[in-house]
């Protein structure tokens, strides 16, 4: 009877561990949303590292952000749920476009449970980021197709305080960490407003001008043969990439967290084709050419996976069963 006990309990752990992970995450997901707060944070990539300062209001709702450039050229960006505004003093230019989320931390997806074919959900322990104590939480890949992640999350707000994208030996390719946050204030309008009105600059338009490619209605003429398990295609469109090329399909896949794009154009009679890897930080890409067309795939994931995809990609013309 000890030793069934001892198999049920040994048994029950990594699953107990796994939910607790799994809490940890989606409170952090929800107070990204929902809280109010106002800090700076250093960001470290490729070797550079920059400061910013963000101001995220969540009200009823609706959420309004300002995220402003501390280091380098200045900038500013001002996001609420329907527009994204980039202030850019340097070119005397503004870019409004629909609303996206900043690419501002590592966010995970709300549906947890398709990445536990692929991913590991750990509790790694206890730290103090900022001033505010907090739990480390990982999402750590089975292979060594795609990046890993911790996530270092306030134990009284639940708020995310740092995060590291780590590659296939662990350590990390990309750092965010706050050094000052307060969280729960209330944020007065005058904080949320650019401090640079843009009245002489050059406004652009998503919605004027050029309108958006077209969503592929049909099969895709390419597709992959050997996809890293998980990964799924997610959006399939038309694009033209220069304005004197005949446009090139654009297919997108991903595992629901990593995402990989591939592009594939003809090639042009006076263009160098693109073969090989070129990394820049955590995004790899790789060209390759194929029945005289260039294939192009970039992701933020591994070398060897944006590799394989692009030798896999066939045209399915001739792709066979």
């Amino acid at each position: 009877m000890k030793w069934v006990v001892a198999l049920l309990l040994f048994a029950a752990a990594p699953l107990g561990a796994q939910e607790e992970a799994r809490q940890w995450l989606e409170d952090m997901s929800a107070a990204l949303r929902t809280l109010n707060y106002d800090g700076t944070f250093v960001y470290l990539h490729d070797g550079k590292l920059e400061a910013m300062r963000i101001i995220h209001q969540a009200d009823g709702g609706v959420e309004k952000e300002r995220l402003v450039s501390l280091t380098g050229s200045p900038r500013e960006v001002l996001r609420d749920n329907k527009a994204v505004t980039c202030i850019m003093p340097d070119s005397k230019s503004v870019m409004v476009g629909q609303s996206r989320q900043p690419q501002r931390f590592h966010e995970v997806p709300r549906d947890l449970d398709s990445l536990l074919a692929h991913y590991r959900l750990e509790v790694l322990g206890d730290d103090r980021v900022a001033g505010h104590m907090a739990r480390i939480v990982a999402i750590t890949p089975r292979d060594a197709l795609r990046y890993g992640y911790r996530f270092w999350i306030g134990k009284d707000s639940k708020m995310l305080l740092k995060s590291d994208l780590t590659g296939v030996d662990g350590e990390a390719i990309e750092q965010v960490m706050f050094t000052r946050l307060g969280i729960g204030r209330r944020i007065v309008e005058a904080d949320l407003e650019p401090s640079l009105s843009g009245k002489e600059f050059s406004w652009y338009r998503q919605s004027g001008g050029r309108p958006p490619a077209p969503a592929g209605t049909g099969t895709p003429a390419w597709r992959v043969r050997r996809l890293p398990g998980g990964f799924q295609m997610t959006d399939y469109q038309q694009r033209r990439m220069r304005p004197d090329s005949a446009g090139a399909e654009h297919l997108v896949f991903s595992d629901g967290l990593a995402t990989v794009s591939v592009y594939v154009e003809t090639v042009a009679g006076d263009s160098e084709p693109f073969d090989g890897l070129s990394s820049m930080g955590a995004v790899n890409a790789y060209g390759a050419v194929a029945d005289g067309h260039q294939i192009t795939v970039v992701g933020e994931v591994p070398a060897a996976t944006v590799q394989i995809i692009a030798r896999s990609t066939v045209s399915t013309a001739g792709a066979g069963q």
